[in-house]
């Protein structure tokens, strides 16, 4: 193969996976009406979000109340009767709230766990939001794929809860009304809970557990979700963050296990007029149901009594499947790695291909880069402010354009790096060079997996960085394909 050919392959390459792993978040098609009854129909769902959104619905307006009698109608035209909870609930936020929720059970036949499918009826009540995506789409995805579950008429052993639940804008009171005084709340095992911080996107996969996550993720991967978007980063980090759903409530004080389903993108639209349904990607609605139909199927009929666990597994997605493993790899993994490269700088010196005073420049280069990208992005961005003002008027702090923007903010960081790097102009430099950001690497590692374990699978492309190291380092010539890899 002529060099010259390599760098075109690699753009080639890498562009490709970047464009397959861009197809495999969500679905790239909406389904109509014309799919089969038992299947989940994006339409039809959309149906339903057309007539909860038609004007704000916040607790207590006139439009709350007709959204409540429309769900109920929705329900019992399903075949299941419906219960009206009502109470009064002080939350954390200091709203003491009167609250209306509404649940349906679709019995099942064992004496068993149930499954609860929640989400939230009422818009946020401090703008004129009409609450399509927060939370229509959660609804609507839970009444379509009720529909379509009961059409296929599915044998299942646990009991089926759904529930709509009343003031979670004003400080999650419907949830903690449910968890507190409901009898229904102690026989179940796990809830879904459908939500929104945008209009479009994909819906993430966050986990609420007590203790540890492996059931949970054994399970999630074991009902054979086709667009999976999730990573145990995402769950280490919200951990940590203040935020907080309906779901918040029945993790801490229900003790139930959960998953949240939410989508961000579009988030200048969240908590807005915009948040209607002209505005609502029909593609989002698709990925909450491509999550709820393979989930409620599974979970119908699964020992939802061996969700809890005591210990915790890394687990993101791919463009293929869904990876997951303990968190007891994640000190081997990093020291494994640490040893490699130790082991490959050290033949590496005595083979004279690495040199101690390139290396050197190696990590000046790369410090070089690191500094100049960071102060091209921060001044940058404050000159954007200075030519745009309006940006700092945008309630959510996100631009309408903001995804061009951080495009264009990599690409100017990738064209650094290459500036710098041009001056590696043989394979030995090179070899120099990739010592220190392997070196670097390795140190954000070690700091994931102390302090965000859950993003410890960040050592798989070091591994593959290694692999491209030692080849060269044992044969003394590079591979395209290796260094595709």
């Amino acid at each position: 193969m002529k060099k010259t050919q390599a760098p075109l392959i690699s753009i080639i390459f890498i562009s490709g996976i970047l464009f397959w792993a861009y197809l495999a978040l969500m679905p790239a098609w909406v389904s109509d009406d014309a799919v089969s009854l038992s299947d989940f129909s994006t339409k039809r769902a959309m149906e339903h979000v057309v007539q909860i959104a038609r004007e704000p619905h916040y607790v207590g307006s006139e439009n709350h109340k007709k959204v409540a009698a429309y769900l109920e109608s929705e329900l019992n035209k399903l075949g299941l009767a419906t219960e009206l909870q009502e109470g009064t609930t002080l939350s954390d936020w200091g709203n003491l709230v009167k609250s209306k929720n509404i649940i349906a059970r679709i019995p099942g036949s064992a004496n068993s766990k149930a499954l609860l499918l929640l989400s939230h009826y009422d818009s946020a009540p401090h703008s004129d939001s009409k609450g399509a995506a927060d939370n229509g789409l959660g609804i609507a995805t839970i009444l379509e794929s009720i529909r379509a579950f009961v059409h296929s008429k599915t044998a299942h052993k646990n009991d089926i809860i759904i529930l709509f639940t009343d003031a979670e804008e004003l400080g999650l009171n419907g949830a903690a009304l449910f968890v507190t005084k409901s009898k229904l709340a102690g026989g179940i095992g796990l809830a879904l809970n459908f939500e929104a911080r945008g209009t479009s996107g994909p819906g993430y996969m966050l986990m609420e557990v007590n203790k540890g996550n492996s059931g949970v993720v054994d399970a999630f991967s074991a009902a054979g979700v086709r667009y999976p978007v999730s990573n145990s980063l995402m769950y280490s980090i919200y951990k940590m963050l203040p935020n907080d759903t309906d779901l918040t409530v029945f993790s801490e004080q229900g003790k139930i296990q959960g998953m949240n389903f939410a989508f961000i993108d579009s988030h200048f639209n969240y908590h807005t007029a915009q948040d209607d349904a002209s505005h609502l990607s029909l593609n989002t609605l698709s990925h909450q149901g491509t999550y709820l139909m393979p989930l409620l199927k599974y979970f119908a009929n699964a020992d939802l009594n061996q969700l809890d666990a005591a210990n915790d597994q890394v687990y993101f997605n791919t463009p293929f499947n869904f990876m997951h493993y303990s968190f007891w790899w994640n000190f081997p993994l990093i020291a494994l790695a640490i040893v490699v490269f130790l082991f490959l700088v050290f033949i590496g010196m005595g083979k004279r291909i690495l040199d101690p005073a390139k290396m050197g420049v190696g990590f000046v280069v790369f410090i070089g880069i690191a500094l100049l990208a960071t102060a091209v992005t921060f001044f940058g961005w404050k000159a954007l402010l200075g030519f745009y003002p309006q940006y700092q008027d945008i309630l959510q702090g996100f631009t309408y354009n903001g995804h061009a923007y951080i495009g264009m903010f990599a690409f100017l960081t990738l064209g650094i790096c290459f500036s710098f790097y041009a001056s590696a102009r043989n394979e030995i430099t090179t070899l120099n060079f990739t010592v220190a950001p392997v070196f670097f690497w390795l140190i954000i590692n070690l700091a994931i997996t102390v302090f965000l374990p859950g993003g410890a699978f960040f050592i798989i492309p070091v591994l593959c960085g290694l692999l491209m190291f030692g080849s060269y380092i044992i044969s003394q010539r590079f591979s395209i394909f290796l260094n595709l890899i």
